[in-house]
């Protein structure tokens, strides 16, 4: 993050989103006396290599004061929802709902704030004049809603060059809205699941089909596929998915039939009523109140959803009436079907078990804390972000059986002419401290330490992994034109143990792979580009190895082909299982009894 001089008097400021912005200005531009401030490190780096002074635009604010506001914006996104007497305002056939939008408009959400408190910076400087290029015109928005004037820089339109930033609002409209081809798949998935559903539904009428057997809803993902496949293979429960299963067999589906348009009324009802009722206010640190602003942001989300919620709800409603079920296993308190089943269970009084996914490491976050019991896999989970909590349990991750077999073996490491594997970094849309080019930042000062140790005569080959969410063709280009030569893979489908199986040295961000790459025996790091503030091992004073500039990554770098016992703590099974749970194999079998004992519990009308 680069400090801005509010003693001094720029000429111009321009917000730029990329290069192509850039193009219209580069000609006009005072080395001495303007400021470019972007999303983008190619633009961030091309100006800095001119001489300029380049910063970007998602990341003015010091991490401190952005920790702080994290925890202010927070509770406003729990209670965004709720009238003065704290009820849910969007509450349908008595269920209340208002919680399932926040997949919706998380996103939008935390980069609105981020972008209201890195722009108020600019009240503080003096210029003659701004100039804003972007895309989607969000920044023009919050400026203008500032009072702030500026004019407007057009893009190039010939060929685009590269961006090295994550396109965060086109991965949610990919992923998460399923727009553009993509969502044509998950419609007909939809209607394949739902024409199963309603088929098993009447098969269990008409014949009876576990009729003594309990019913479970598992929300499936990678903690729980494996679950599904022992449940399934004992057949002791019935097993109700929220989406079409990647599992092999007849599963039950809760069947989403009608028409939007019944529910268009109470949708329209429920949103006047939001706007009368709402009463929740965010101030930020500095004084001002984006209140207002947030609720346009939701607003733009939510309208056109409500009547498809409402229309999920009701056939959610209307599938336990008439087949209830006895327990619901989650691993996120997000999603689209999964989050409406949740408030239906809260409203009847039926018990949920939560497995997370993967690491929670974030104070001020709530994500996975709303269930009857909750395994946090390890006692450092548990005491730090469960910290208070009384109804949790530590029975590991399942995914981590399949090192089980590793963590007390010897692995050959090849500290001559190492496979060094980059973890890539990513943007956490849901931390004011992250930014949207802290993936390249990350992954430039990681290749240029790896190209000044292989510039001494050190045979290396260097992998990156692409993480799942990440876009493989922004790597290639930027490779290409940084680094060329330098990277002998780019993978992103191939699993990460299989990856980690050829390696001898693992860098990475804060992320679960550490450990996995721990438990294999391979020396790990965490290169702190990043300004979040984590939970221990990921805080910089626990036993992983971190640093935070390319001078000590160099030297970190140097001490694992040395031998250095730096890492040998992070090796530790016995560490490992402080952070990550059991590796004893057993995780699976302990998260399926324990669902059979929560069963047994519910039967005997012990778990309320």
């Amino acid at each position: 993050m680069s400090a801005l001089d509010a003693g001094k008097t720029y000429r111009d400021i321009l917000i730029l989103e990329d290069r192509d912005c850039w193009e219209s200005c580069k000609s006009q531009f005072d080395l001495q006396r303007d400021l470019v401030l972007t999303y983008d490190l190619g633009l961030h780096r091309e100006v800095e290599q001119l001489g300029g002074h380049a910063c970007y635009v998602d990341h003015l604010v010091d991490r401190q004061t952005m920790q702080e506001n994290n925890f202010l914006i927070y509770r406003f996104f729990r209670e965004w929802h709720f009238d003065a007497e704290g009820k849910d305002i969007f509450e349908y056939r008595g269920v209340p709902f208002g919680f399932s939008f926040r997949l919706e408009i998380w996103n939008d959400f935390v980069f609105y704030a981020r972008t209201r408190i890195c722009l108020d910076i600019l009240c503080g400087l003096k210029y003659e004049k701004l100039v804003v290029g972007t895309r989607l015109g969000l920044i023009e928005s919050a400026l203008s809603e500032m009072g702030l004037a500026f004019v407007s820089a057009s893009a190039n339109t010939g060929s685009r060059k590269p961006t090295y930033y994550f396109p965060i609002h086109d991965w949610m409209d990919e992923k998460v809205r399923f727009k553009g081809i993509g969502g044509i798949k998950y419609r007909l998935r939809d209607i394949v699941s739902s024409l199963q559903g309603s088929m098993m539904s009447w098969a269990d009428r008409l014949f009876g089909g576990g009729e003594k057997k309990p019913t479970v809803f598992i929300q499936e993902y990678h903690p729980t596929r494996k679950l599904i496949q022992r449940l399934q293979q004992e057949d002791r429960v019935r097993l109700l998915l929220a989406t079409f299963s990647r599992n092999k067999g007849a599963f039950r589906y809760i069947p989403i039939w009608g028409a939007t348009s019944k529910f268009q009324d109470e949708a329209e009802n429920l949103m006047s009523r939001f706007r009368d009722r709402r009463c929740a206010k965010l101030v930020v640190s500095s004084g001002i109140d984006i209140s207002d602003g947030l609720y346009r942001i939701i607003e733009a989300r939510i309208e056109n959803r409500i009547a498809g919620a409402l229309l999920d709800l009701d056939c959610v409603i209307r599938y336990l009436d008439a087949n209830p079920f006895s327990l619901e296993v989650l691993i996120a308190n997000l999603g689209h079907l999964a989050p409406l089943v949740d408030s239906v269970c809260k409203t009847r009084g039926i018990p949920s078990y939560f497995i997370i996914n993967g690491m929670l490491g974030n104070e001020f976050l709530d994500e996975g804390k709303y269930a009857t019991v909750i395994n946090a896999y390890s006692v450092s989970i548990k005491e730090h972000y469960f910290k208070g909590m009384n109804n949790i349990v530590c029975l590991g991750d399942p995914r981590m059986d399949a090192y089980a077999g590793y963590a007390n073996a010897e692995r050959m490491i090849n500290r001559a002419s190492p496979t060094i594997t980059i973890g890539a970094s990513g943007h956490n849309n849901t931390d004011l401290n992250s930014y949207l080019a802290v993936e390249f930042d990350f992954l430039y000062d990681v290749l240029y330490a790896l190209k000044t140790i292989k510039s001494r005569g050190v045979a290396l080959r260097v992998i990156i992994k692409v993480r799942a969410n990440g876009y493989r063709k922004q790597y290639v280009e930027f490779v290409q034109e940084y680094f060329p030569g330098l990277v002998d893979e780019i993978l992103d489908n191939v699993p990460i143990l299989q990856v980690l199986q050829r390696t001898d040295f693992f860098i990475s961000i804060y992320s679960q792979t550490l450990f996995e790459a721990s438990c294999l025996g391979i020396p790990s790091l965490y290169y702190k580009k990043d300004t979040e503030i984590m939970d221990p091992p990921f805080d910089g004073n626990s036993e992983l190895v971190t640093v935070k500039n390319v001078d000590d990554l160099i030297v970190a770098i140097e001490d694992y082909r040395a031998g250095h016992t730096r890492y040998d703590a992070f090796l530790k099974r016995t560490v490992m299982e402080k952070y990550i749970g059991f590796l004893d194999g057993g995780n699976l079998e302990r998260n399926l009894n324990f669902i059979y004992q929560l069963l047994e519990q519910e039967k005997n009308g012990e778990t309320h």
